[in-house]
């Protein structure tokens, strides 16, 4: 449904299409709508000045992590139409819970869309570093690890030190192993 179809349903029910927005400190004054939805979007995103800015901030700007992120964003907004919905639901507004309901079913197609594009991309790359497979591959290694440090009697304070160290140098680990990948697979390319 178009937004035309939103303001035409409006007008049909009488409703007004325009909101007047307040600003926060509740005052009934005017206030620029454009800064005033600028600042809102600010505290949405915890300060960053967008969802872009707030990518940045946690480093994890690359390809991979950006359409992760994206596809998060998309779905939080899913829920923020189920509660548009669910209020329009329990204030009696048949109409506007079913605009709603068919806009949450769209964006979930969509939703649905991205991450299969995003599987696919994965899977013709080679590396899918979310897939069960690879949560299998590290259980392997970990404890084969654990056992080799049993083998060497060196008792639980260094393997727990180990693992400790080991998890904080790995945190950013999905990023950094697609980044390597890549770079192995550039190397690897006839002729680069």
């Amino acid at each position: 449904m178009a937004d035309d179809d939103f303001e035409k349903a409006d007008t049909d029910a009488g409703a007004n299409s325009k909101p007047i927005v307040r600003p926060p400190n509740g005052s009934a004054l005017p206030m620029n709508v454009i800064e005033y939805r600028d600042s809102l979007i600010q505290e949405y995103h915890k300060g960053a000045a967008s969802i872009i800015d707030r990518i940045r901030k946690t480093n994890k700007d690359d390809s991979s992590s950006l359409v992760i992120t994206l596809i998060e964003e998309v779905v939080k907004e899913t829920d923020h139409l189920l509660g548009n919905e669910l209020v329009s639901a329990h204030n009696g507004d048949l109409r506007d819970s079913s605009v709603i309901s068919f806009k949450r079913a769209e964006v979930l197609e969509k939703a649905i869309k991205a991450i299969q594009t995003r599987m696919e991309l994965e899977r013709i790359s080679g590396l899918d570093v979310d897939s069960p497979a690879m949560s299998i591959i590290f259980r392997f290694f970990f404890n084969k690890a654990k056992e080799t440090f049993n083998r060497m009697n060196v008792g639980t304070e260094i393997s727990d030190l180990f693992f400790s160290t080991y998890g904080e140098v790995t945190e950013n680990w999905k990023k950094e192993l697609r980044d390597t990948y890549e770079e192995m697979k550039f190397q690897q390319k006839p002729g680069a």
